[in-house]
């Protein structure tokens, strides 16, 4: 290849970068964003190596396998979230994204009415919504409810009934991860209304004992 060659190529490849920089500035999600920097970060390799300028070849070497990275994160990511909502009520693909943390039997975890920060998973042990009466089972996410209520508070009180080991993430972690891409919005919405569908119907079953009993009295 003739030095008249590599210059146009380094041009090319220039322009190219400069077009797919321009793309990801004006991505509205966070995978075409992604792409598009991924793009550039391999033009610019392909521009530093041409071009024998090592200081632009050094950062996109290490920019790009980054990008890279984190578009499979978020490509595995929304994947797992749709397997989720199409399949079994499940929520193992946000574990990634969540902090351990354990509480004692008989402690009080959050209260009905308090303001409310962080959603949690169940890992091991047991959890009681007091006022529901309702049991939690471990793999179970609780606590996301008041990030999509107005008043932002707890809607009921979460009581160990064992020694549990949890996992918690932040609403301020919840809610980057659900706008970063739209589809995983549309997705997580879809498994909170089937899980709170869930909720009712455990509630009427524990209820319909009751109220036979009340029929008869």
């Amino acid at each position: 290849m003739t030095s008249d060659h590599i210059l146009y190529l380094v041009i090319a490849a220039s322009w190219m970068q400069s077009v797919a920089a321009v793309a990801s500035a004006y991505s509205k999600t966070m995978i075409r964003l992604r792409i598009a920097s991924t793009i550039a970060n391999f033009l610019g390799v392909v521009v530093g190596a041409t071009s024998g300028n090592i200081a632009v070849l050094s950062r996109h070497l290490v920019l790009f396998p980054l990008d890279l990275i984190r578009l499979r994160e978020m490509r595995k990511l929304v994947a797992s979230v749709k397997r989720a909502a199409d399949g079994e009520l499940k929520v193992e693909w946000l574990k990634p994204f969540m902090h351990p943390c354990s509480v004692k039997a008989g402690a009080v975890l959050f209260r009905k009415g308090e303001e409310a920060d962080r959603a949690y998973m169940l890992i091991e042990g047991e959890i009681e919504l007091s006022e529901m009466g309702i049991g939690l089972r471990p793999g179970t996410l609780f606590g996301e409810m008041a990030l999509f209520t107005e008043e932002g508070v707890r809607t009921a009180t979460a009581r160990a009934l064992a020694d549990c080991r949890l996992l918690s993430i932040s609403y301020e972690e919840f809610e980057q991860l659900y706008f970063q891409n739209p589809q995983f919005g549309l997705y997580l919405v879809r498994l909170i209304v089937r899980r709170l569908h869930a909720n009712t119907q455990q509630l009427e079953a524990l209820a319909s004992p009751r109220t036979t009993e009340d029929v008869r009295a």
